[in-house]
Protein backbone atom coordinates (compact mmCIF):
# COMPACT_ATOMS: atom_id res chain seq x y z
CA UNK A 1 0.00 0.00 0.00
CA UNK A 2 1.36 3.46 -0.86
CA UNK A 3 1.73 6.12 1.79
CA UNK A 4 -1.22 8.45 2.18
CA UNK A 5 -0.64 12.03 0.97
CA UNK A 6 -0.30 14.68 3.63
CA UNK A 7 -3.67 16.27 4.42
CA UNK A 8 -4.26 19.92 3.56
CA UNK A 9 -3.83 22.43 6.34
CA UNK A 10 -7.00 22.73 8.40
CA UNK A 11 -8.16 25.49 10.74
CA UNK A 12 -7.61 24.80 14.41
CA UNK A 13 -10.74 23.61 16.24
CA UNK A 14 -12.68 26.37 17.94
CA UNK A 15 -12.33 26.25 21.72
CA UNK A 16 -15.68 26.38 23.47
CA UNK A 17 -16.53 26.05 27.14
CA UNK A 18 -15.48 22.48 27.92
CA UNK A 19 -15.49 21.37 24.27
CA UNK A 20 -13.95 21.81 20.84
CA UNK A 21 -15.85 22.56 17.64
CA UNK A 22 -14.43 20.86 14.54
CA UNK A 23 -15.25 20.67 10.88
CA UNK A 24 -15.88 17.15 9.53
CA UNK A 25 -12.53 17.38 7.71
CA UNK A 26 -10.67 18.28 10.90
CA UNK A 27 -12.38 15.48 12.82
CA UNK A 28 -11.43 13.04 10.06
CA UNK A 29 -7.75 13.97 10.37
CA UNK A 30 -7.88 13.81 14.17
CA UNK A 31 -9.46 10.34 14.13
CA UNK A 32 -7.25 9.01 11.35
CA UNK A 33 -4.10 10.12 13.14
CA UNK A 34 -5.33 8.62 16.42
CA UNK A 35 -5.85 5.21 14.77
CA UNK A 36 -2.45 5.41 13.10
CA UNK A 37 -0.82 6.23 16.44
CA UNK A 38 -2.56 3.26 18.08
CA UNK A 39 -1.19 0.85 15.47
CA UNK A 40 -3.80 0.82 12.71
CA UNK A 41 -2.76 0.64 9.07
CA UNK A 42 -3.32 3.67 6.81
CA UNK A 43 -6.25 1.88 5.15
CA UNK A 44 -7.85 0.94 8.47
CA UNK A 45 -7.24 4.44 9.82
CA UNK A 46 -9.00 6.08 6.89
CA UNK A 47 -11.88 3.60 7.07
CA UNK A 48 -12.45 4.14 10.80
CA UNK A 49 -12.12 7.91 10.48
CA UNK A 50 -14.77 7.98 7.74
CA UNK A 51 -17.10 5.84 9.85
CA UNK A 52 -16.60 8.04 12.91
CA UNK A 53 -17.25 11.27 11.04
CA UNK A 54 -20.36 9.81 9.38
CA UNK A 55 -21.80 8.82 12.77
CA UNK A 56 -21.07 12.23 14.27
CA UNK A 57 -22.58 14.03 11.29
CA UNK A 58 -25.75 11.96 11.76
CA UNK A 59 -25.84 12.90 15.44
CA UNK A 60 -25.08 9.32 16.58
CA UNK A 61 -22.56 10.32 19.21
CA UNK A 62 -22.65 7.01 21.10
CA UNK A 63 -21.12 5.27 18.06
CA UNK A 64 -19.04 8.23 16.93
CA UNK A 65 -15.83 9.68 18.33
CA UNK A 66 -16.44 8.35 21.84
CA UNK A 67 -16.75 4.81 20.47
CA UNK A 68 -13.50 5.24 18.53
CA UNK A 69 -11.72 5.13 21.89
CA UNK A 70 -12.79 1.47 22.15
CA UNK A 71 -11.08 0.76 18.83
CA UNK A 72 -7.92 2.55 19.96
CA UNK A 73 -7.78 0.55 23.19
CA UNK A 74 -8.42 -2.68 21.24
CA UNK A 75 -5.54 -1.88 18.89
CA UNK A 76 -3.13 -1.17 21.73
CA UNK A 77 -4.18 -4.24 23.73
CA UNK A 78 -4.30 -6.74 20.87
CA UNK A 79 -8.04 -7.37 20.45
CA UNK A 80 -7.96 -5.64 17.08
CA UNK A 81 -5.31 -6.42 14.45
CA UNK A 82 -3.94 -3.16 13.10
CA UNK A 83 -2.48 -4.57 9.89
CA UNK A 84 -5.45 -6.78 9.04
CA UNK A 85 -5.91 -7.55 5.35
CA UNK A 86 -9.48 -8.77 4.62
CA UNK A 87 -9.78 -11.65 2.16
CA UNK A 88 -12.75 -11.86 -0.23
CA UNK A 89 -14.36 -15.06 -1.49
CA UNK A 90 -17.20 -15.49 -4.03
CA UNK A 91 -18.65 -18.98 -3.36
CA UNK A 92 -21.78 -18.20 -5.42
CA UNK A 93 -22.75 -15.54 -7.95
CA UNK A 94 -24.84 -13.65 -5.39
CA UNK A 95 -22.68 -14.29 -2.31
CA UNK A 96 -19.67 -12.26 -1.17
CA UNK A 97 -17.85 -13.69 1.86
CA UNK A 98 -15.11 -11.76 3.65
CA UNK A 99 -12.64 -12.91 6.29
CA UNK A 100 -11.90 -9.66 8.16
CA UNK A 101 -8.59 -11.11 9.43
CA UNK A 102 -9.30 -10.03 13.05
CA UNK A 103 -9.62 -6.42 11.85
CA UNK A 104 -12.56 -4.05 11.47
CA UNK A 105 -15.87 -4.70 9.74
CA UNK A 106 -15.61 -1.22 8.21
CA UNK A 107 -12.43 -2.14 6.33
CA UNK A 108 -13.80 -5.55 5.32
CA UNK A 109 -16.91 -3.93 3.80
CA UNK A 110 -14.85 -1.21 2.13
CA UNK A 111 -12.88 -3.93 0.35
CA UNK A 112 -15.97 -5.90 -0.72
CA UNK A 113 -18.59 -3.19 -1.38
CA UNK A 114 -18.01 -3.07 -5.13
CA UNK A 115 -18.44 -6.82 -5.43
CA UNK A 116 -21.75 -6.72 -3.54
CA UNK A 117 -23.14 -3.89 -5.70
CA UNK A 118 -22.13 -5.74 -8.86
CA UNK A 119 -23.69 -9.01 -7.65
CA UNK A 120 -26.94 -7.32 -6.60
CA UNK A 121 -27.32 -5.64 -9.98
CA UNK A 122 -26.52 -8.85 -11.85
CA UNK A 123 -28.69 -11.17 -9.74
CA UNK A 124 -31.34 -8.80 -8.37
CA UNK A 125 -30.38 -9.68 -4.80
CA UNK A 126 -27.04 -10.49 -3.17
CA UNK A 127 -25.56 -10.90 0.29
CA UNK A 128 -22.26 -9.94 1.85
CA UNK A 129 -21.18 -11.75 5.00
CA UNK A 130 -18.11 -11.04 7.11
CA UNK A 131 -16.47 -12.96 9.93
CA UNK A 132 -13.46 -12.58 12.23
CA UNK A 133 -14.08 -8.89 12.85
CA UNK A 134 -14.31 -6.40 15.68
CA UNK A 135 -17.87 -5.09 16.41
CA UNK A 136 -19.22 -3.26 13.39
CA UNK A 137 -20.10 0.12 14.95
CA UNK A 138 -22.93 2.14 13.43
CA UNK A 139 -24.84 -0.09 11.00
CA UNK A 140 -26.46 2.87 9.25
CA UNK A 141 -23.03 3.48 7.72
CA UNK A 142 -23.32 0.27 5.70
CA UNK A 143 -27.03 0.46 4.92
CA UNK A 144 -26.75 4.04 3.68
CA UNK A 145 -23.77 3.20 1.51
CA UNK A 146 -25.69 0.64 -0.50
CA UNK A 147 -28.91 2.65 -0.60
CA UNK A 148 -26.89 5.42 -2.24
CA UNK A 149 -26.21 2.89 -5.01
CA UNK A 150 -29.96 2.47 -5.57
CA UNK A 151 -30.22 -0.73 -3.53
CA UNK A 152 -32.52 -1.63 -0.66
CA UNK A 153 -30.21 -2.69 2.17
CA UNK A 154 -30.66 -4.78 5.31
CA UNK A 155 -27.74 -5.04 7.75
CA UNK A 156 -27.42 -7.29 10.84
CA UNK A 157 -24.52 -7.50 13.28
CA UNK A 158 -23.86 -9.26 16.57
CA UNK A 159 -21.58 -8.48 19.50
CA UNK A 160 -20.03 -10.00 22.60
CA UNK A 161 -22.65 -11.18 25.17
CA UNK A 162 -24.25 -8.12 26.76
CA UNK A 163 -27.98 -8.90 26.82
CA UNK A 164 -30.32 -11.44 28.40
CA UNK A 165 -33.06 -12.95 26.20
CA UNK A 166 -36.22 -14.91 26.97
CA UNK A 167 -35.85 -16.55 30.42
CA UNK A 168 -32.09 -16.08 30.75
CA UNK A 169 -30.91 -14.14 33.81
CA UNK A 170 -27.47 -13.40 32.39
CA UNK A 171 -26.03 -12.07 29.13
CA UNK A 172 -26.30 -14.64 26.34
CA UNK A 173 -26.60 -12.43 23.24
CA UNK A 174 -25.23 -9.17 21.96
CA UNK A 175 -27.22 -5.96 21.68
CA UNK A 176 -27.43 -7.14 18.05
CA UNK A 177 -28.37 -4.09 15.96
CA UNK A 178 -30.33 -3.98 12.72
CA UNK A 179 -30.32 -1.30 10.02
CA UNK A 180 -32.54 -0.89 6.97
CA UNK A 181 -32.22 1.69 4.21
CA UNK A 182 -34.27 2.66 1.17
CA UNK A 183 -32.83 4.56 -1.79
CA UNK A 184 -34.32 8.02 -2.06
CA UNK A 185 -33.73 10.96 -4.36
CA UNK A 186 -33.04 13.26 -1.41
CA UNK A 187 -30.79 10.75 0.33
CA UNK A 188 -31.51 7.31 1.80
CA UNK A 189 -34.32 6.73 4.27
CA UNK A 190 -32.71 4.68 7.02
CA UNK A 191 -33.23 3.38 10.53
CA UNK A 192 -30.62 1.78 12.77
CA UNK A 193 -31.53 0.32 16.13
CA UNK A 194 -30.25 -2.15 18.70
CA UNK A 195 -32.26 -5.12 19.91
CA UNK A 196 -31.65 -3.98 23.48
CA UNK A 197 -33.86 -1.43 25.19
CA UNK A 198 -30.90 0.96 25.00
CA UNK A 199 -27.34 0.99 23.71
CA UNK A 200 -24.65 -0.51 25.96
CA UNK A 201 -22.59 2.68 25.75
CA UNK A 202 -25.49 4.65 27.26
CA UNK A 203 -25.45 2.39 30.30
CA UNK A 204 -21.66 2.74 30.51
CA UNK A 205 -21.96 6.53 30.29
CA UNK A 206 -24.59 6.54 33.06
CA UNK A 207 -22.30 4.41 35.25
CA UNK A 208 -19.39 6.80 34.67
CA UNK A 209 -21.61 9.74 35.70
CA UNK A 210 -22.99 7.86 38.71
CA UNK A 211 -26.55 8.19 37.38
CA UNK A 212 -29.35 5.60 37.55
CA UNK A 213 -30.88 3.99 34.48
CA UNK A 214 -34.61 3.57 33.79
CA UNK A 215 -36.53 0.43 34.70
CA UNK A 216 -36.45 -2.17 31.96
CA UNK A 217 -32.89 -1.45 30.79
CA UNK A 218 -30.94 -4.06 32.69
CA UNK A 219 -30.44 -6.85 35.19
CA UNK A 220 -27.91 -6.93 37.99
CA UNK A 221 -25.38 -9.75 38.52
CA UNK A 222 -28.04 -11.55 40.56
CA UNK A 223 -30.35 -11.68 37.54
CA UNK A 224 -32.83 -9.26 39.09
CA UNK A 225 -34.01 -5.98 37.48
CA UNK A 226 -31.92 -2.97 38.46
CA UNK A 227 -31.73 0.78 37.93
CA UNK A 228 -28.06 0.81 39.01
CA UNK A 229 -26.00 1.34 35.84
CA UNK A 230 -22.87 -0.20 37.34
CA UNK A 231 -24.82 -3.30 38.37
CA UNK A 232 -26.32 -3.58 34.88
CA UNK A 233 -22.83 -3.50 33.35
CA UNK A 234 -21.88 -6.40 35.62
CA UNK A 235 -25.14 -8.17 34.78
CA UNK A 236 -27.01 -7.89 31.48
CA UNK A 237 -29.01 -5.49 29.36
CA UNK A 238 -32.60 -6.32 28.45
CA UNK A 239 -34.19 -6.46 24.97
CA UNK A 240 -36.83 -3.99 23.90
CA UNK A 241 -40.35 -5.39 23.80
CA UNK A 242 -39.64 -8.49 25.89
CA UNK A 243 -39.82 -11.73 23.92
CA UNK A 244 -40.43 -9.88 20.61
CA UNK A 245 -37.17 -7.97 20.89
CA UNK A 246 -35.41 -11.12 22.05
CA UNK A 247 -36.60 -12.99 18.96
CA UNK A 248 -35.30 -10.24 16.71
CA UNK A 249 -31.94 -10.35 18.52
CA UNK A 250 -31.70 -14.10 17.94
CA UNK A 251 -32.65 -13.74 14.26
CA UNK A 252 -29.94 -11.12 13.83
CA UNK A 253 -27.41 -13.39 15.53
CA UNK A 254 -28.19 -16.30 13.22
CA UNK A 255 -27.72 -14.08 10.17
CA UNK A 256 -24.61 -12.28 11.44
CA UNK A 257 -22.82 -15.51 12.34
CA UNK A 258 -23.75 -17.23 9.07
CA UNK A 259 -20.32 -17.24 7.41
CA UNK A 260 -18.30 -18.20 10.49
CA UNK A 261 -18.50 -15.25 12.86
CA UNK A 262 -18.62 -16.08 16.55
CA UNK A 263 -21.94 -16.50 18.27
CA UNK A 264 -22.15 -13.96 21.07
CA UNK A 265 -21.60 -16.55 23.79
CA UNK A 266 -18.35 -17.60 22.09
CA UNK A 267 -17.06 -14.07 21.42
CA UNK A 268 -14.30 -12.60 23.56
CA UNK A 269 -15.09 -9.22 25.22
CA UNK A 270 -14.61 -6.24 22.94
CA UNK A 271 -13.42 -3.99 25.79
CA UNK A 272 -10.99 -6.16 27.78
CA UNK A 273 -8.31 -8.81 27.20
CA UNK A 274 -6.15 -9.60 24.21
CA UNK A 275 -8.41 -12.05 22.34
CA UNK A 276 -10.28 -10.76 19.26
CA UNK A 277 -14.08 -11.17 19.44
CA UNK A 278 -14.21 -12.37 15.80
CA UNK A 279 -17.82 -11.38 15.17
CA UNK A 280 -19.92 -11.38 12.02
CA UNK A 281 -21.92 -9.01 9.83
CA UNK A 282 -24.67 -9.79 7.33
CA UNK A 283 -25.74 -7.43 4.54
CA UNK A 284 -28.50 -8.12 2.03
CA UNK A 285 -28.70 -5.79 -0.97
CA UNK A 286 -31.71 -5.81 -3.31
CA UNK A 287 -32.00 -4.07 -6.66
CA UNK A 288 -35.69 -3.05 -6.64
CA UNK A 289 -35.68 -2.46 -10.41
CA UNK A 290 -35.34 -6.24 -10.81
CA UNK A 291 -38.94 -6.63 -9.66
CA UNK A 292 -40.48 -3.23 -10.35
CA UNK A 293 -38.80 -0.36 -12.25
CA UNK A 294 -41.26 2.03 -10.56
CA UNK A 295 -40.53 0.87 -7.02
CA UNK A 296 -38.65 3.97 -5.88
CA UNK A 297 -41.34 6.22 -7.37
CA UNK A 298 -44.10 4.23 -5.65
CA UNK A 299 -42.27 4.32 -2.33
CA UNK A 300 -41.87 8.08 -2.58
CA UNK A 301 -45.59 8.53 -3.23
CA UNK A 302 -46.39 6.33 -0.23
CA UNK A 303 -43.95 8.13 2.06
CA UNK A 304 -45.41 11.49 1.05
CA UNK A 305 -48.91 10.18 1.82
CA UNK A 306 -47.79 8.90 5.23
CA UNK A 307 -46.24 12.26 6.05
CA UNK A 308 -48.92 14.49 4.58
CA UNK A 309 -51.99 12.60 5.82
CA UNK A 310 -50.74 10.90 8.99
CA UNK A 311 -47.67 12.79 10.21
CA UNK A 312 -45.41 9.75 9.74
CA UNK A 313 -41.84 10.51 8.65
CA UNK A 314 -40.25 7.08 8.22
CA UNK A 315 -36.45 7.02 8.16
CA UNK A 316 -36.42 10.80 8.10
CA UNK A 317 -33.28 12.38 6.74
CA UNK A 318 -31.87 15.21 8.81
CA UNK A 319 -29.31 17.58 7.29
CA UNK A 320 -25.83 16.26 8.19
CA UNK A 321 -24.01 18.34 10.77
CA UNK A 322 -21.38 20.70 9.38
CA UNK A 323 -19.72 21.33 12.75
CA UNK A 324 -19.07 18.74 15.43
CA UNK A 325 -18.61 19.56 19.11
CA UNK A 326 -16.39 17.17 21.07
CA UNK A 327 -16.03 17.29 24.85
CA UNK A 328 -12.56 18.56 25.74
CA UNK A 329 -11.52 15.31 27.42
CA UNK A 330 -12.56 13.30 24.35
CA UNK A 331 -10.72 15.68 22.04
CA UNK A 332 -7.55 15.39 24.14
CA UNK A 333 -7.83 11.59 24.25
CA UNK A 334 -8.01 11.41 20.46
CA UNK A 335 -5.19 13.92 20.10
CA UNK A 336 -3.02 11.72 22.30
CA UNK A 337 -3.83 8.68 20.17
Amino acid sequence: MTDMPAPPALPAPTELSGSRRLTPQALHVLCRDAVLAAGGSPEMSTSLAEATVAAERRGKRDVGAAHLLDYLAALREGRLKGDASPRIDRPRAAVVRVDADHGTAQLAVDRAAGALVEAARDCGIAVLTTFNSYPAGELALYATRFAQEGLVALVCGNSSPLMAVHEAREAVAGTNPLAFALPHRHGPRVFDQASSATAWVKVRDAAQRGEPIPDGWGLGPDGEPTTDATAALAGALLPFGGAKGANIAMMIEMLAAMSGGSFSLDAAPFDTGAEPPDLGLFIAAIDPTAVDPRYEERVEEHLQRLTGEHGVDFGRRKPPRTRIDLPEDLYQALLAG
